[in-house]
């Protein structure tokens, strides 16, 4: 006697093989560029050029963001909430002087401007939030966290094909 599985019993197996396979599928970083075409500038529309160019995007750990834009002409900061909202940019958490791209390595909400005088306040800051990855591990029971010292990404130079650590 041949006995054969009813529709329940196969839709969960079929359901029960995706969710395994996308467990187990590794996916390679995205890669974007801040602001699109426009790249990392005083935008014409504002602050909210760069809000609703992050709000096109859902951004994930390992994820890659490249600042394009003329050496001299602007830089990329790392600033608090608090900064960021107010315009502060006399004591950036870290500072970029040239175009460069940044591989996000844990989940967090992050802060950018420019430092040029007048160019956050015309617009150039952007807040992205980087959220888990399927394939983000949990941290180890009594593993100690990384030093406060320590950057949550790595750069990345698309020029020379290789990245900084």
């Amino acid at each position: 006697m041949v006995k054969t599985m009813n529709f329940g019993n196969v839709m969960v197996l079929a359901i029960a093989v995706v969710a395994v396979s996308t467990i187990l599928h590794t996916t390679e970083a995205a890669e974007y560029v801040v602001g699109d075409d426009l790249g990392w500038t005083v935008p014409p529309g504002g602050a909210a050029n760069y809000a609703s160019w992050a709000a096109k995007y859902r951004f994930v750990v390992n994820d890659i963001l490249y600042f394009n834009f003329t050496e001299g002409e602007h830089t990329v900061a790392l600033v608090t909430k608090e900064n960021y909202e107010i315009c502060n940019t006399t004591d950036p958490l870290f500072k970029l002087d040239g175009p460069s791209g940044l591989q996000f390595l844990s989940s967090d909400t992050f802060y950018f401007t420019c430092t040029f005088t007048g160019h956050c306040a015309g617009g150039q800051k952007v807040a992205v939030y980087i959220a888990p990855s399927a394939n983000t591990p949990s941290p180890s029971p009594g593993v100690a966290p990384p030093p406060a010292a320590s950057l949550p990404f790595t750069f990345v130079s698309k020029k020379l094909g290789f990245r900084k650590v």
